[in-house]
């Protein structure tokens, strides 16, 4: 049988996490329980694995690009995260987004709910990637806001509270340097094209 495709671009809604802690169940609930993981690697598990290094200026580079991008689809594929290094972006510009979630993060659940995700979007407070009732979940929330490509940006999803955080995020241009450089389509190829051959 066929499986259905399923959409990314919205999420199931899903109780929100820090309303689950304030209510101090006796139990986890179940949906958190990560018993489909056989084994989960942590960082206390290896202390000297570092964390997968991705080298924006050898993105760019067509001399190196294909190496880098091929660090990059592993990283994705096998560890899920990855740090990017010149990229381009300040640390300031770094501390201040980092200090304005954090602000967002710190806010009373109610105000936090005020920018909840809305009925097919994943932009907005909650959890994403949520397509089936049965699916386990992340004992988190989480913010996602598009900030770039500009036109794609929706202002009147981005939180009031804390008052720079709508202006503290849209600075970052490194998307706008790919685009430049001519290298954007190529790279977003490439990962869509890596992907649909990864097995899941």
């Amino acid at each position: 049988m066929a499986s259905i495709p399923v959409s990314l671009e919205s999420s199931l809604p899903v109780p929100n996490v820090q309303e689950l802690a304030i209510q101090r169940p006796d139990k986890v609930p179940l949906r958190y329980i990560r018993d489909d993981v056989d084994d989960i690697a942590t960082a206390a598990s290896y202390p000297t694995l570092p964390v997968p290094l991705i080298d924006v200026a050898k993105l760019i580079n067509t001399e190196t690009q294909e190496k880098e991008l091929q660090k990059l689809h592993l990283a994705c594929k096998d560890w899920g995260v990855f740090q990017l290094v010149n990229h381009g972006v300040c640390d300031e510009s770094l501390k201040n987004t980092r200090k304005q979630v954090e602000g967002f993060f710190e806010l009373p659940l109610e105000e936090k709910k005020r920018w909840e995700q809305k009925p097919g979007s994943l932009e907005g407070y909650g959890q994403a990637f949520v397509t089936s009732e049965e699916q386990k979940l992340e004992w988190n929330d989480m913010i996602f806001l598009k900030s770039l490509p500009e036109k794609n940006r929706q202002l009147d999803l981005w939180p009031e509270n804390p008052p720079q955080f709508s202006s503290s995020a849209p600075k970052h241009k490194l998307p706008c340097r790919f685009n430049k450089l001519g290298h954007s389509p190529s790279i977003c190829n490439y990962q869509q094209n890596q992907m649909a051959k990864t097995p899941h």
